[in-house]
């Protein structure tokens, strides 16, 4: 049996031999495997543009192996047990990926040829995580000082950059994913931060601005379809256009303050995107998320009609098309006084039944994911208060992507939750659909007779007190 080690030196031969012998590097070959510890099934997708490219299988001792033999190189995907991570992969790589599920970006660490890059990656990664509290915090600050700090951190990570770049030599395609990394990451801070320091909802004044504070949008490049899956560039677009369709509507409104629901600020968003974004691809991507959030929250049919038919007319993606158009048949089903549809669910023992079979009182549906373990367990907590208040409803929690049940019975246990009203889908993916699950936090509520109350609510917000007052 090989070591590690021994593995990673037997692939680099392996992948050496089958290389081609030209300065240009161009052979298009690869090898990409690794180690799951603590896996949670027996394989891993490996994806570019989101698209699988093949399922590699977990030997028995956790580990897989995968040689790509005409390699499309730049940005990949790998996707294990609801969680994934990106990877460059560039001709004649051999990179060796080795994470624990409990710990999957902190515990993740590449060797082989072609891990310096990704390791630099995943690091930064990591690092912006750690920077959303502190620039959060920092935004409390006044402009300028904020700015000063927010340069700052800008400058230390071109400068790792410089010194990574004099170091290892690497190629024009990673250091331009390198610095869009750095670049979107401080324009989406200073995107943010006027409207966390002078409110959300009201016209910014520019005055009380540096000069020149939004300069950084003349560099925006909105049709990079190569980094259409880079977190810090698409991280960076929405917020983008959310700040541009609210500078608009105030200055086609002479109105002060912005209510977030309205459908004039939303169609916006769908405007300005199809008239700056060049690249079809990127404005399908663009289009798509708006209007499936806007979908899910909006308790107007009349709304919700006029940005179905804006996102019609402005994309091209028949694949979109398809997805948002069966969203908003299925919203529209899901709509008050409308059936509760049939989905059927697993309980502990494993008996299935439907939803419909176990709501017969007025009944609150939530959702959980085994990925998302601080939902699952505030949600939890909150259900506990909840019954507590409302002792004539009924709280029915449904894990939505557990196809494995040792693992879904292991979380619950762990955490003693009283399993009489724990299910999971029989079938996660036709149930996420009939009941147009979108976001963790979606709640529906039903009265005695299965009618809808609401789709869209949320355990966490403020007013959903007020919804159960009302059906108690």
């Amino acid at each position: 049996m090989f070591t590690m080690k021994q593995l990673i030196v037997l692939l680099l031969v392996i992948t050496t031999l089958l290389s081609c012998n030209n300065n240009e590097n161009t052979c298009g070959q690869a090898f990409i495997g690794g180690e799951i510890i603590n896996p949670n099934n027996d394989f891993v997708t490996l994806l570019r543009d989101a698209s699988p490219i093949d399922t590699l299988y977990l030997d028995k001792n956790n580990r897989f192996s995968y040689q790509i033999e005409t390699l499309d190189p730049g940005l990949h995907s790998f996707y294990h047990g609801g969680e994934y991570q990106i990877v460059i992969i560039e001709p004649n790589d051999s990179i060796m990926i080795r994470l624990n599920t409990l710990d999957f970006d902190e515990s993740l660490v590449f060797s082989g040829q072609g891990s310096k890059k990704n390791n630099y990656l995943i690091n930064m990664f990591l690092k912006l995580d750690k920077e959303e509290h502190f620039v959060y915090q920092s935004s409390k600050l006044n402009p300028e000082i904020f700015l000063t700090k927010l340069d700052s951190i800008k400058e230390e990570k071109y400068l790792a950059l410089n010194a990574f770049k004099e170091k290892y030599q690497p190629t024009d395609y990673f250091i331009n994913v390198a610095q869009t990394g750095i670049d979107y990451s401080y324009y989406r801070d200073k995107e943010i931060y006027p409207y966390r320091y002078f409110g959300t909802n009201k016209p910014l004044p520019l005055d009380s601005l540096p000069d020149g504070y939004f300069n950084f949008r003349n560099d925006i490049d909105y049709n990079q379809e190569e980094l259409k899956e880079f977190f810090p560039y698409f991280n960076f677009l929405f917020p983008h256009f959310n700040n541009l369709a609210m500078e608009k509507y105030f200055k086609d409104n002479n109105e002060e303050k912005l209510v977030r629901t309205n459908i004039k600020y939303h169609l916006n968003k769908l405007e300005l995107i199809d008239d700056m974004v060049e690249s079809e691809v990127m404005k399908n991507i663009l289009l798509k998320f708006p209007t499936r959030n806007f979908l899910n929250y909006s308790k107007s049919f009349e709304d919700s009609e006029a940005m179905y038919n804006s996102f019609l007319k402005k994309n091209t993606s028949g694949q979109n098309e398809v997805y948002i158009t069966n969203l908003y048949k299925t919203l529209n089903r899901l709509r008050p006084g409308n059936k509760l549809p049939e989905v059927e669910v697993l309980n502990f023992k494993n008996e299935a039944t439907t939803l419909n079979s176990i709501t017969k009182r007025p009944t609150v549906l939530y959702f959980w994911s085994s990925i998302n373990k601080y939902h699952f367990e505030n949600s939890h907590a909150k259900v506990k208060e909840l019954k507590k208040l409302y002792p004539n409803i009924d709280f029915i929690s449904i894990n939505i992507n557990s196809n494995n049940e040792s693992n879904w019975k292991r979380l619950l246990k762990q955490n003693n939750i009283n399993i009489t009203n724990e299910y999971r889908f029989r079938n996660p993916e036709i149930a996420k659909k009939l009941l147009a699950i979108q976001y963790i936090n979606k709640v529906i509520v039903v009265d005695r007779k299965d009618n809808v109350i609401t789709s869209n609510a949320n355990l966490f917000k403020s007013d959903f007190k007020d919804l159960l007052d009302e059906i108690k």
